[in-house]
């Protein structure tokens, strides 16, 4: 471009600003904010643009056990079914019934026992496997804690793993270790 298109192309361009009733913005234009769908009830008030709000809530499903209600712990993980990537979901469900430190035994015995149950999980500051996140993909380390009515708590660790495909989407249950 020549020394006088140059000038030309600023002049404008201050002339412009200067005619506008906005000022210039200097900033750099933001990423665009999560458009994801809301999940289904009884999911609808969870923002699927929170990862940690994602993993926390399908954690809490899976193992929020309600032995009065559900025929077995893989009951409880088919309610967490939209919070989940499909591949996973259909490759995890056998797994459910084995991964807490929960035996079938103790289950049963709840159930014939009509024993409420409280879950509660949390984020930890746990590093092992490390934290992570990218604008698809991030892994966190929950602390659970499955509360009987009649006994002490059960305490557990799960390192669980979510995705998305855009930045656009919602998060999605991808994965899931329990150290028990």
């Amino acid at each position: 471009m020549n020394t006088t298109a140059s000038v030309l192309v600023v002049a404008v361009t201050l002339g412009l600003a200067a005619c506008s009733s906005t000022p210039v913005d200097t900033t750099l234009a933001t990423p665009a904010p999560c458009r994801a769908d809301r999940f289904a009830s009884p999911f609808h008030e969870l923002d699927p643009c929170q990862a940690e709000a994602v993993l926390t809530a399908a954690v809490s499903t899976i193992f929020g056990y309600r032995p009065r209600e559900h025929a077995d712990p893989r009951a409880a993980f088919r309610a967490a079914s939209a919070l989940m990537d499909p591949r996973f979901a259909e490759r995890a469900e056998p797994a459910a019934l084995v991964w807490s430190p929960i035996t079938a035994e103790q289950f049963q015995r709840w159930q014939h026992e009509g024993v409420e149950l409280a879950t509660t999980v949390r984020i930890t500051a746990d590093d092992h496997p490390a934290a992570t996140a990218t604008a698809t993909a991030a892994s966190r380390v929950l602390a659970v804690t499955v509360q009987p009515e009649d006994q002490p708590g059960i305490e557990f660790a799960v390192y669980a793993h979510a995705s998305r495909a855009s930045d656009a989407s919602a998060w999605l249950l991808t994965g899931m270790e329990v150290a028990a």
